[in-house]
């Protein structure tokens, strides 16, 4: 796990530089006034003391590790390299922008901007997330604005006194914290992890009203998913299922279609023919528009369910004869019998009754292509296997 090996890091230097920690703080901490790039980072590796330390790589334990499940270990680290420069940047920009002459020659050190930055992604993918303190329940969201109100209040009286009710607040670099956290609030936003964290969360709790028995409590929860996602072609497919379950058919078929049009757009065919099988299972009379039966019977011909497109597209030929569907339609099952099936005869009678249905078709002359290649197949298939042979 990345945040493991950042939490290893972190430890292993702190215990190697502890008897030379200032030296170590001079040669590899932010110094405003001796601007190095590679320090925004070495910076965030080091602790002064094991107190500042622990504090710091537990919350990124709590926060990081499920941040990092998330989104993956490449994305969390380079993530968390970018919080270390927007923290580090945020503090020197505050130092010659608002404080004494004397903060821009001394070394700041430490992951707490880094882990802001951290505590800032995960309040927004996260926003749902419950801990237990004490026996209760209190949202995530709630105990990282309480820090964060802390922060802000005490960064702003750094700014215009070094002392307050005994603490040292110019000795921690609050607006570092500050500008890792608002990094990471950008971050989260531009990857719209807000939606992803609200359709996990509204799922989950389908999911657990559904086990529950209470179907109308998971409906809802899906509705106000589909507010939020409305092209979540999943959240539709499950909702229709919901209200087919509780026998409410205007309900459903709307979200049933919806789900198989969102799915075929999105080029899951597999996923939209599953939910017409059970659309189908559920309301034996429901029907597709024709371009969207069309699409699937279309499908299921390029996975090698023949049987089960030629009798879609048969359907489209009877049930809507005058529309440019139900002509292709024929035009498909001629070329699956003649090319698949090897039924060369099924695939004359096909393309005859297409010649004879659509004289002025624009696929006319491609129908009579097909047929001479049927009658030539049919040809020789009966001087290879006479009438009468074994």
């Amino acid at each position: 796990m990345a945040t493991l090996g950042i939490i290893a890091a972190n430890v292993v230097l702190t215990v190697v530089l502890r008897h030379g920690f200032d030296n170590a703080a001079r040669d590899y901490g932010i110094i405003p006034s001796q601007f190095r790039m590679g320090r925004l980072i070495t910076s965030a590796f080091i602790h002064d003391g094991f107190l500042h330390l622990s504090m710091n790589m537990i919350l990124l334990y709590i926060f990081g590790s499920r941040l990092e499940r998330t989104v993956g270990k490449l994305e969390f680290g380079l993530f968390y390299i970018g919080a270390c420069f927007a923290s580090s940047l945020t503090h020197i920009a505050i130092v010659f922008a608002s404080l004494p002459p004397y903060y821009a020659t001394r070394a700041v050190v430490g992951a707490s901007g880094a882990v802001a930055g951290v505590m800032g992604l995960y309040a927004v993918r996260f926003h749902r997330k419950m801990f237990r303190v004490g026996g209760v329940e209190v949202s995530a969201l709630f105990l990282i604005i309480i820090w964060l109100v802390l922060q802000l209040i005490m960064g702003v009286i750094a700014l215009y006194a070094d002392d307050f009710l005994g603490l040292r607040l110019r000795h921690v670099a609050y607006w570092s914290h500050l500008g890792g956290f608002a990094f990471g609030i950008i971050t989260a936003l531009i990857a719209n992890m807000a939606l992803q964290g609200e359709r996990e969360y509204l799922t989950s709790e389908s999911r657990r009203n559904e086990n529950e028995g209470n179907l109308l409590g998971a409906a809802q929860n899906y509705e106000t998913l589909i507010k939020y996602d409305p092209d979540n072609a999943s959240a539709h497919a499950n909702l229709a299922r919901l209200w087919a379950m509780m026998d409410e058919e205007t309900q459903s078929l709307p979200y049933y279609r919806n789900a198989i049009k969102l799915y075929t757009s999105q080029g899951k065919e597999d996923e939209a023919l599953a939910v017409n099988e059970d659309m189908k299972r559920r309301w034996p009379h429901a029907r597709l528009s024709t371009a969207r039966r069309f699409r699937l019977a279309s499908y299921m011909a390029e996975v090698g369910k023949y049987e089960r497109a030629i009798q879609t597209f048969r359907d489209i030929a009877d049930r809507d004869p005058q529309s440019p569907e139900a002509q292709m339609s024929l035009i498909k099952i001629g070329h699956l019998q003649l090319s698949t099936l090897a039924d060369p005869s099924a695939s004359i009678a096909t393309i005859n009754s297409f010649l004879t249905r659509y004289p002025k078709s624009e696929w006319r002359k491609l129908a009579e292509e097909m047929l001479e290649r049927a009658k030539d197949v049919a040809f020789q298939q009966s001087v290879l296997f006479p009438a009468g042979d074994l």
